[in-house]
């Protein structure tokens, strides 16, 4: 089990091993009990910081830092395509 509090600000990490940036907030749908999208901030010390969407379905591993399934140039362009289907998450309740 993994709190929400855990999950902010951790770095994210490309297919490539390359940093995004961070998790700066999570689109949960707590009928479904399902996370729909992470949201990743980039560039916090800028004066313009950038938040890009990442698709729950795009994550591969969650542990020190978030692994992601794509390159840092496909955040991008994830982030202005329509969400897609949510993955379930279990939260200890049988359907």
């Amino acid at each position: 089990m993994m709190l929400v509090s855990e999950v902010l600000g951790k770095k994210v990490l490309d297919k490539n091993a390359l940093e995004v940036g961070k998790v700066s907030d999570m689109d949960i749908d707590l009928e479904k009990g399902m996370i729909n999208s992470v949201i990743i901030s980039k560039g916090e010390l800028s004066l313009k910081p950038q938040t890009f969407i990442v698709n729950i379905n795009e994550i591969q591993k969650v542990g020190d830092y978030i692994l992601i399934s794509i390159a840092a140039e496909e955040v991008e362009e994830t982030s202005k395509t329509p969400k897609k289907e949510p993955t379930k998450l279990s939260l200890g309740k049988e359907e």
